[in-house]
C-alpha cells in the first residue's frame, strides 16, 4: 500500500460510468499524492460517441507515463445477449522510472478496491502494433465470459 488515496470526484465519475454508462472509458493517474481522472472527455459517450478501444489505447498508453484505464467492455454472446464488464487496465511502461513504477504498483489494489473492479490486466511493454496485440490479449483474457 502506497498510502495514496482515490479522489472522491474520480469515484463519483466512475460511479456515473458504472450506473448510467456515461463513458466508454475513463483514465486515471496519480497527481499530488491522489488518484485523479486524467482524461474524462475522450471516453465520454455524449462528447465522443464513436470512442472505441483504439481511442482508449491511444489515450492510455503514453510513453514514460503510468496510468490506469477502465473500459466498458461489451460483447455479444452466442445466445444473442450482451455482456458488459468494466475492466481495469494498468499501464506502467518500463521506461517510466523506478519511483513511478513502485507508486503505481502499490496503488493498483487500492484503486481496484475503491472502484469495486475484479477484472484487471497489467500492461507494461508496447509492441509493434499495440492496438492489435492488446485487443487480442483482451479478447483472449475475457473470452470465458461469453
Amino acid at each position: 500500500m502506497s498510502g495514496i488515496k482515490v479522489n472522491s470526484a474520480a469515484i463519483k465519475t466512475f460511479e456515473a460510468m458504472k450506473k448510467n454508462r456515461t463513458h466508454k472509458f475513463l483514465l486515471f493517474e496519480i497527481k499530488k499524492e491522489k488518484v485523479v481522472i486524467m482524461d474524462e472527455k475522450t471516453g465520454n459517450k455524449e462528447l465522443n460517441p464513436s470512442a472505441g478501444y483504439p481511442d482508449f489505447i491511444k489515450a492510455l498508453c503514453v510513453e514514460k507515463h503510468a496510468a490506469w484505464g477502465v473500459i466498458d467492455y461489451e460483447a455479444k454472446k452466442p445466445d444473442g445477449s450482451i455482456l458488459n464488464k468494466l475492466v481495469l487496465i494498468s499501464w506502467c511502461p518500463d521506461d517510466c522510472g523506478v519511483r513511478v513504477k513502485m507508486l503505481h504498483g502499490s496503488t493498483t489494489n487500492t484503486l481496484k478496491s475503491k472502484l469495486g473492479i475484479d477484472k484487471h490486466i497489467h500492461a507494461s511493454t508496447p509492441s509493434g502494433n499495440i492496438l492489435v496485440m492488446s485487443f487480442n490479449c483482451f479478447l483472449t483474457r475475457f473470452k470465458k465470459y461469453y
